[in-house]
């Protein structure tokens, strides 16, 4: 797996609230599938200097989208969220309720293209001992470079992963990487640790940990929503 895409999993959904504000194409003629239907639950716990926060994904078993559930980000505001991420329709969808009605704002984006201009080869990349976390047996690895210190480990033992949206290949790989490792977890693998330390500045340092995957039956009626202009009547 990516260097790049540990972050990616972690902090992708962060990245795409803002880019939401303006940085990318609409893509309003793009006719989304009726449903989005989900099998699991994927919960992320960032600890950081500033204070925790429970990232909620969706995920479905050998699916090209995931979703994101935008409540822990949204506190405070009457706008009820729920993201996906469609990489066979190169679109990202924000469903929203407000003021009493159910609209959806399309953003045409290409997922392959996330930190594209990432360059890894400055990194080490080294596997470590194993670890069991929440009953999962795990395969840790520490990628590092001058600046950063990455310390990941991850399960091949689940239905559900990111690949599958974001796509893997061996593209610009740190020094000491082994192909061999991106094959394994190809199709089903998660982190279920990160423990990201900034060298440099000490406040941007953090851990994620997976602290919940559970089945769920939740499902986007996409065809429920229609657009931001019409729904105003304009």
């Amino acid at each position: 797996m990516k260097t790049r895409h540990i972050l990616k999993f972690s902090l992708c959904l962060t990245f795409l609230m803002f880019f939401f504000n303006g940085y990318s194409q609409k893509a309003s003629k793009i006719d989304l599938p009726s449903t989005y239907d989900f099998d699991y639950t994927y919960k992320l716990k960032m600890t950081h200097k500033k204070g925790d926060l429970i990232l909620t994904y969706f995920l479905k078993e050998d699916g090209k989208y995931f979703g994101f559930d935008t409540a822990e980000m949204a506190k405070g505001s009457d706008t009820k969220m729920f993201m996906v991420m469609d990489s066979n329709l190169g679109v990202t969808a924000m469903f929203m309720e407000m003021m009493g009605k159910k609209v959806v704002q399309k953003t045409k984006i290409n997922a392959s293209d996330f930190g594209s201009d990432v360059d890894n080869s400055d990194y080490t990349f080294t596997k470590i001992d194993s670890k069991t976390i929440m009953g999962y047996e795990c395969e840790g690895f520490v990628s590092e470079n001058d600046e950063h210190k990455i310390t990941f480990y991850i399960t091949d033992d689940v239905p559900v992963s990111f690949n599958q949206v974001f796509g893997a290949n061996a593209k610009n790989m740190p020094k000491g990487f082994n192909p061999d490792w991106m094959k394994k977890y190809a199709n089903n693998g998660l982190m279920m640790q990160m423990i990201f330390v900034d060298k440099k500045k000490a406040k941007n340092s953090m851990t994620m940990d997976c602290v919940g995957l559970d089945k769920t039956d939740f499902s986007i009626n996409a065809s429920a929503y229609g657009s931001i202009m019409s729904s105003f009547g304009n």
